[in-house]
């Protein structure tokens, strides 16, 4: 991505008032009754959305904009916060998911360089619900913290919303991070969770970035609950205990954290770090990316590490997968990379979706796939892993696969580099190139009073 592609290689307000609600299609109540998982409008079909973080709506530059896609992208509704503000990134992160008791999919949007309280860049996120009319709602951290980028990564299941805030401070060490949850029917003042909180794996060290992603799912704690799984990428591997600027730098690591519905002063849970799963490196960034998904009774967790050394081949990045059950804990279950068809710093890894439909699916998005970046994704059936295969290619300088996603059985594959606004593919089951999407071409809307900037940088 143009402003965004050095991470890789470098290292609560009240609610909105209805008169300041994110501006989204109406759907009448009746209209959720025949709705896909993934179905915004309630019209049967699954829908998808993409954010553009650095969009320009209203002129205002990277204030950012989510685009709604309807269907195969024959028609969608692009969306902004109430007051867009310069910087914002709103669309940084995007996720569908269910908030309320309808059967319409809701929409959280991150824009964690939003200014809350006067606090420079502390995040925010906004749910839009989908089905009947119904205000958007803006949530930010109990306590915002400039710098802190709340809203930086999201996830939801079992009830509750995970939202990272990897910048944020703890106990006065700076960037050691954080994970909040909220109740996803109501909104309301976030649980803070951190290294520092009894039971979860780690300790909070400057620069750890706990929170760069989470994930949400039944990782082996008591059955019916949801469990998290933080990453904390940054993290050193230093040993036990506290300690700061020494061991293998940015190796990486994450923590599951059991049961956490309910709020408590200590959990459960486990953790890893790569060197106990793999031969780890400084700089290679376990738990960069995560994502879940349920086959049947089997959940799944896939993590990676986009600058491991898969295959034997240095920085060509890794996936390691770990498993669960209603009768058995989470443990490590196998590994993915491009083989001998890796290279280094071509970002196996930096970003990752899941589907259990028809199957469990992983794909790995590889942004800096060959020497004109052009990118791609891997798509891999988990249990046949030789079938892997690289599709959703892009042109020259395009970084396919900067994000990845599912929406019901299709593949959607960001590429903010791709034009000059950016562009998302639609891929069915057995399609390799499938469908390029850009604002402002064919059905897709652009942004009202400004243009795109790196439509794709994130989907869900």
């Amino acid at each position: 991505m143009r402003i965004l592609a050095s991470l890789l290689l470098a290292a609560a307000l009240p609610l909105l008032p209805a008169a300041s609600a994110v501006t989204v299609p109406a759907v009448s109540a009746a209209d959720c009754s025949g709705a896909g998982a993934s179905d915004f409008d309630g019209d049967g079909t699954d829908d998808t959305v993409a954010g553009d973080p650095f969009a320009a709506p209203g002129g205002v530059d990277g204030a950012g904009s989510v685009h709604v896609l309807f269907g195969r992208g024959t028609g969608g509704r692009a969306v902004s916060a109430p007051v867009p503000a310069a910087g914002d990134g709103f669309g940084w992160s995007v996720k569908l998911t269910h908030l309320d008791a309808d059967r319409c999919a809701d929409l959280l949007i991150g824009a964690p360089y939003a200014d809350v309280s006067g606090r420079a860049d502390a995040g925010a996120v906004y749910a839009v619900y989908g089905g009947a009319e119904r205000a958007a709602v803006r949530v930010v951290a109990p306590g915002p913290e400039a710098d802190a980028h709340f809203g930086w990564s999201l996830a939801s299941g079992g009830g509750v919303v995970a939202v990272g805030a990897p910048y944020e401070d703890v106990g006065g060490v700076t960037d050691a991070g954080a994970a909040y949850l909220f109740e996803a029917g109501a909104l309301g003042r976030g649980r803070r969770i951190s290294q520092d909180t009894g039971g979860v794996s780690g300790n909070g060290e400057t620069g750890d970035l706990f929170g760069w992603s989470v994930a949400v799912g039944r990782l082996g704690g008591a059955p019916g609950e949801p469990d998290l799984a933080v990453g904390a990428p940054y993290e050193n591997d230093d040993g036990p205990g506290r300690q700061d600027g020494v061991g293998t730098p940015d190796s990486g690591a994450i923590s599951v954290i059991y049961d956490v519905r309910g709020s408590r002063e200590t959990y459960a849970g486990r953790g890893w770090s790569l060197h106990e799963l793999t031969d780890a490196g400084a700089g290679d960034r376990f738990g960069y990316a995560m994502a879940y998904a349920e086959e049947g009774d089997v959940a799944y967790l896939a993590v990676s590490a986009p600058l491991g050394d898969g295959g034997r081949v240095k920085d060509s990045g890794l996936v390691r997968l770990f498993q669960a059950s209603s009768t058995a804990e989470i443990t490590a279950a196998g590994a993915f990379d491009q083989g001998a068809e890796g290279a280094a710093g071509e970002g196996y890894g930096f970003s990752l979706a899941f589907t259990g439909e028809a199957g469990a699916r992983l794909a790995v998005g590889v942004p800096f796939d060959g020497p004109d970046q052009r990118g791609g994704v891997w798509l891999t059936p988990v249990r046949e892993p030789g079938r892997a295969r690289l599709v959703g290619r892009g042109g020259p300088g395009d970084r396919s696969g900067w994000s990845v996603g599912f929406s019901g059985n299709r593949l959607v594959v960001g590429a903010p580099d791709r034009g000059a606004a950016g562009a998302v593919t639609l891929l069915g089951r057995n399609d390799a190139t499938g469908i390029p999407l850009s604002p402002g071409t064919g059905e897709v809307p652009g942004v009202a009073g400004g243009g795109s900037a790196d439509f794709g940088a994130a989907v869900g």
